[in-house]
């Protein structure tokens, strides 16, 4: 009973942040936040606020992509700025050679657009993803194109499931739980 209140009341703080004019800033600043700072799901608001609202779910869509892909391109950046450091003092600590680092490039460049595109795929962050493609010298076309690739296909993936059907589903569940699905 405790878990069906407190769903009715995010759900109906939700709508209320969706019908406001805020979620899709809310969506855009998340995005980015957790793109470059704080671990989570990108999806974290984009999705409640589309499943509220899904004729807004691809507009929602983009805009999480926006936000966590501004983020991992800072990320990218921090990572490529921090290579001198990285092969100094930090790689002697970890007993890493510049031959590690030369073989790890190799690979980044052999299979780093896959390896990016994966890491949008999975619910696994991209943070070290993009940290390690700017600190082994992944080339920037190579990394931007498929961060921007996998989160424009998960995000869209999940707009066009709640626009599907998804949203509809979870408004008959929420009105057989007594939520009022859309005010």
């Amino acid at each position: 009973m405790y878990l069906r209140t407190w769903f009715m009341r995010v759900y109906a703080r939700l709508q209320a942040l969706a019908d406001s004019g805020r979620g899709a800033q809310v969506v855009l600043g998340w995005g980015l936040l957790q793109g470059c700072i704080f671990p989570g799901l990108a999806d974290l608001f984009f999705l409640p606020l589309a499943l509220t609202r899904p004729e807004r779910a691809y507009r929602l869509a983009l805009l999480a992509t926006l936000g966590t892909f501004i983020g991992s391109v800072l990320l990218y950046f921090l990572g490529a700025q921090a290579l001198e450091w990285l092969q100094g003092p930090v790689a002697n600590w970890f007993g890493l050679s510049p031959e590690s680092f030369a073989e790890a490039r190799t690979q980044l460049a052999r299979y780093g657009a896959w390896a990016i595109f994966a890491s949008t795929m999975s619910p696994l962050s991209t943070k070290w993803t993009s940290i390690a493609s700017g600190a082994v010298g992944v080339p920037f076309a190579q990394f931007a194109l498929a961060l921007l690739a996998g989160r424009l296909l998960r995000t869209m993936v999940f707009a066009w499931l709640v626009r599907n059907g998804g949203a509809d589903f979870v408004s008959q569940w929420a009105a057989r739980a007594g939520i009022s699905p859309r005010a």
